[in-house]
């Protein structure tokens, strides 16, 4: 007989499933395109869509598995959402005036002190190593034209 719990899979995978739909329909009012002339709501909606469904698999096999009758949903762990949600809004707020290599940095920075046993040292060595890789791939690899330092330098 079905047995209603809220699981952490069934819990996660609504939560793919409702960004995967405001991705839809953020997306709803763009051109779609089609899959050989893509227009710019083509990759929203397909990325949506994707979400959507994974999050449905996600769901169900938590709702229905019967590894964990009795999973215990942990606290929510609020400090880590502010860190998150605080790095990402400084990110969106300085790209344009400071730049992307000062702006990532940053979100890397901080965003990585959401994990509790970060030191500073292992903070400073992943922006370094994630600046390095986004200025390899997206400036030299595929030759993105984008501000990497403030306009005036």
């Amino acid at each position: 007989m079905f047995n209603a719990r809220l699981s952490r899979d069934t819990i996660g995978g609504l939560f793919f499933a409702a960004i995967g739909l405001s991705f839809v329909l953020a997306g709803s009012d763009l051109p779609m395109g089609e899959a050989s002339r893509m227009a710019s709501g083509y990759f929203p909606r397909l990325l949506g869509y994707a979400l959507i469904f994974l999050g449905l698999l996600i769901s169900l096999k938590g709702t229905f598995s019967k590894k964990r009758p009795h999973e215990v949903i942990y606290r929510f762990a609020l400090k880590e959402v502010l860190i998150l949600t605080t790095a990402l809004l400084l990110f969106a707020f300085l790209l344009e005036p400071a730049g992307l290599l000062a702006s990532l940095s940053l979100l890397v920075f901080i965003s990585s002190f959401a994990w509790q046993e970060r030191t500073i040292k292992e903070a400073l060595a992943l922006t370094l190593v994630i600046d390095l890789l986004m200025i390899a791939i997206f400036v030299g690899g595929i030759g993105l034209e984008i501000n990497l330092w403030p306009q005036g330098w």
